[in-house]
Order: C-alpha cells, then structure tokens, then sequence
C-alpha cells in the first residue's frame, strides 16, 4: 500500500467515526460553506462521486447511511484507481484524501 492510500484508509476511519458521532442537531448546525453539517457530508459525496463513480448520482438515504455512503463512495474510488496508470492512481487517491480531509475539518 503506498502513502497517499494509507492516507485515504486513515480519513476514511476518521469521517465514520466523525459523521455517526453527529447527532441529529449537530447535523442541522451550519457549517460553512454549506448551509449544514448535512448539507456538506452531501455536497462532499457528490465529490467523491465525480472523482471516483463517474459522477454517478448518490441518492439521498437518510442520516443513519450518511457514513456508509461516505465509506462506499471513498473506499470505491481508492479500488477503481488501482485500474488507472501509476501516476493517475496516485493522483486520483491525493484527490480523494484532500477532499476527505476537508469534509473533515469542515465537521469539526
């Protein structure tokens, strides 16, 4: 496993733990840029999605699934770059991370 997919795997851990802790308030808080701490892990999946689903659509499931889909859309992204050449792995899994990482700190 290189760096950048050993730095995905760690954020992946952090943002379940960080979006089950969330409790219903917490998710209605804001959380600039978005309007809530909802509407970001949302806005953060439809990144996720463009960058490693083809820009599929994610379909709104309710609060309790929020960080499964956030597991799902990360951890499917980090295996469909394995099938990319090095660099563009490598790329596609930085990407990922920052965006991870930035759904993260947006939750704090």
């Amino acid at each position: 496993m290189t760096t950048a997919a050993a730095e995905l795997e760690t954020e992946i851990r952090r943002l379940r733990i960080r979006i089950i802790s969330l409790t219903t308030a917490q998710l209605d808080e804001a959380a600039p840029p978005a309007s809530s701490r909802r509407a970001a892990i949302r806005e953060a999946l439809t990144e996720f999605s463009r960058v490693g689903s083809d820009a599929r659509p994610v379909p709104e499931l309710g609060d309790q699934n929020l960080a499964d889909q956030v597991v799902v859309l990360l951890e499917h992204g980090q295996r469909s770059a394995q099938s990319l050449p090095e660099s563009d792995c490598e790329n596609r899994i930085v990407t990922l991370t920052e965006a991870a990482v930035r759904l993260r700190r947006t939750l704090a």
